[in-house]
């Protein structure tokens, strides 16, 4: 179960020869949209235009992939009993993007808020370009300081070759309604793009555009889960090695140990000697932007906050790794009532 509090997961380290090892963290961002995101029982109509039916169900698979911890994020209504309802009130795809037919349906479905839509574009076009190329001419033999003959290139020699670039495009326009009142909740245009390019002398082949259009679609349907659900991202926090201004040797031996020990994966017990080094050395800022650092991966903000603004202090000058800390930790903190009004927790 994904504590509330812990927006932030620790993965895993990883370390370079000639830099300080870095935390891999995840963090549990609220959705873009707050309204949308706590509407969570959901029915899907079909989309209009062309492949709307079909594009609605890839909609609806997706939204059911959505899983905060170990729960399925939205309640989705049974398909075919959307389709039933539809077929019985003789309802067009076009007829469906209406706000009004839209809520009814949902009504009569239990959903408490009804994603319908346009497909806009779904196409893909092809331009043509050239590359340089160089080649050999022709060889010549040469020899070695042993008499030993091999060949060289004589002549080297330049030649275009014909390409093609195609690039797709998927355009949707989604709406969510909110059943209860009829309002629109959430509306969007979304694009994806994608391209594949090819030569006449290209081992893989140019993209065929169904494949192209998935790809885009892809894209498109990842920009509307970000809009509508809590989404994860991953970035790294660099840890300080730097052992100045510790204290003792022994506070200086224990933040080392940390050191190793995160390089081997074992940031639990990092934390842990470098808590014993703080003891010892109270004001170091690198002990304690590291600790800090161990209070933000285990959602103790707040902690990790203070933390950092004693490291910042304690470094007496501006540094780059302490003032994104900083700026990430305080963000964090301001987007926990967001989130947790989204998952309910």
């Amino acid at each position: 179960m994904l504590r509330m509090m812990s927006l932030l997961t620790l993965l895993l380290l990883i370390t370079a020869a000639c830099a300080p090892p870095a935390v891999k963290t995840t963090a549990l961002m609220p959705a873009r949209f707050h309204d949308a995101a706590k509407v969570r029982e959901v029915a899907v109509l079909p989309f209009d235009g062309r492949g709307g039916a079909e594009f609605a169900a890839e909609i609806e698979g997706m939204l059911a992939g959505v899983n905060i911890g170990d729960k399925q994020y939205f309640t989705l209504i049974d398909r075919v009993r959307i389709d039933k309802l539809i077929s019985e009130m003789k309802l067009s795809q076009s007829a469906l993007v209406d706000s009004n037919t839209a809520a009814k349906v949902g009504k009569l479905v239990g959903a408490k808020g009804i994603y319908t839509g346009v497909v806009s574009a779904s196409d893909t076009s092809d331009s043509s370009y050239r590359e340089e190329r160089t080649r050999c001419a022709y060889n010549v033999t040469k020899y070695d300081k042993k008499g030993r003959a091999y060949e060289e290139c004589g002549k080297w020699q330049t030649y275009t070759v014909s390409c093609t670039k195609r690039d797709a495009t998927f355009t949707f326009t989604p709406k969510l309604i909110e059943v209860e009142t009829g309002r629109i909740v959430y509306a969007n245009n979304i694009s994806g793009t994608a391209s594949s390019s090819a030569c006449e002398d290209s081992k893989s082949p140019l993209a065929a555009p169904f494949e192209l259009i998935d790809r885009a679609k892809w894209v498109a349907k990842a920009q509307l889960k970000r809009d509508v659900a809590p989404y994860y991202v991953t970035f790294e926090i660099k840890l300080m090695d730097s052992t100045d201004g510790i204290a003792s040797k022994e506070a200086e031996k224990k933040f080392e140990q940390g050191i190793d020990y995160a390089k081997g994966n074992r940031f639990d017990r990092a934390c842990e000697l470098w808590g014993e080094a703080r003891i010892l050395s109270p004001n170091t800022p690198s002990i304690l932007y590291n600790l800090g650092i161990c209070s933000e991966v285990t959602g103790e903000l707040e902690q990790a906050l203070d933390l950092y603004k004693k490291a910042d202090r304690a470094y007496g000058k501006p540094d780059d790794r302490i003032t994104s800390a900083l700026h990430r930790v305080s963000e964090a903190i301001q987007k926990q009532k967001k989130l947790k009004e989204q998952i309910g927790r």
